[in-house]
């Protein structure tokens, strides 16, 4: 007979809780609640959590109390149901964000099908080690060093400078691959986070505040993103996949305002693609994605130049 399975909230994150400062914003990168196990060949996206992770994650708010201040999670379904109970339990009425930098297909994936090769010639733990360690990107996923560092710029930035807990609710992979990067620890499977444990993230004392478990370390000082080669090109990629693909046929520059990002957190509100022929517009506007649906359904300019063609719309 099978003896059940006993929850409770991690005590790193109940730990962390009551050691992070009250004066200052703190973003939270939480692993979902309780969830029953996967079924094979699948993606898991509609798998709920659990009773037992429901009241957990109702428990978690409760502590927290007052002291939530935003929710924000991955589409998928488990990390919604959790930040929805994160928010019930603290007796809120906080709106529940979802942010696909945190899932779906979440920051460390640009194109989700040749991302999944990864997984599925190399295995996850072969995957997670690349994340966690790795010098350059998978085929179809971003650089984990850049794009760590993306995530908590984007993060910090979602606080809008209001002191407080601010969830970021995801998946294991996204914890661990951040908080190692962040924290320049190799984290081994025996260091992948709980169901609801999570890395906290902080501006204190002139640098970044980083904290996961018993390990803790302050960091960037001059910041975590910047516009510097290797940022720049990872924002390029990034939305360049979430647009017209990595492998469209087009020749393009993302130029523009957009870059702002790199400095603000803050998503971009509009892109401008320069194609440097006709031909290359065209299949821009031909891919089956972002750009022909958007710009189509927005009306969205499109300005022909000496030597090249600017496509611009509105981001998503």
């Amino acid at each position: 007979m099978t003896t059940p399975i006993e929850w409770v909230i991690p005590p790193s994150t109940l730990r962390l809780l009551g050691s992070v400062p009250s004066d200052a914003p703190v973003a939270v990168l939480l692993r979902h609640s309780v969830r029953p196990p996967l079924p094979e060949l699948d993606n898991g996206h509609s798998v709920p959590i659990t009773e037992d992770g429901a009241r957990l994650a109702r428990s978690l708010g409760s502590l927290m109390g007052a002291r939530l201040r935003s929710l924000h999670t991955s589409p998928v379904l488990r990390c919604v149901q959790t930040a929805r109970a994160l928010g019930e339990g603290a007796g809120g009425d906080l709106p529940v964000m979802e942010d696909r930098l945190l899932g779906d297909p979440g920051c460390y994936v640009l194109d989700g099908r040749m991302a999944w090769l990864n997984w599925r010639d190399r295995g996850h733990e072969a995957v997670m080690a690349e994340l966690v360690g790795g010098t350059g990107p998978l085929p179809g996923m971003a650089a984990p060093d850049e794009a760590a560092r993306f995530l908590v710029h984007h993060m910090l930035a979602a606080t809008a400078g209001r002191p407080g807990l601010h969830m970021f609710v995801t998946h294991d992979s996204l914890v661990t691959a951040t908080a190692a990067r962040l924290l320049r620890e190799p984290l081994g499977r025996g260091a992948w986070p709980w169901y609801l444990e999570g890395a906290f993230f902080w501006r204190y004392g002139g640098g970044i505040q980083v904290a996961y478990r018993d390990l803790r370390r302050v960091g960037r000082r001059d910041g975590l993103c910047g516009l510097v080669e290797s940022d720049v090109v990872e924002f390029a990629r990034r939305e360049a996949a979430a647009t017209a693909g990595l492998d469209c046929g087009a020749r393009y520059f993302i130029a523009g305002g957009a870059y702002k990002t790199l400095l603000t957190g803050r998503p971009p509100r509009d892109l401008d693609f320069w194609a440097p022929s006709p031909e290359d517009r065209d299949i821009l506007w031909s891919v089956p994605s972002s750009i022909g649906a958007l710009g189509r359904s927005r009306r969205d300019r499109l300005r022909t130049h000496s030597r090249c063609t600017v496509v611009s719309w509105r981001s998503r």
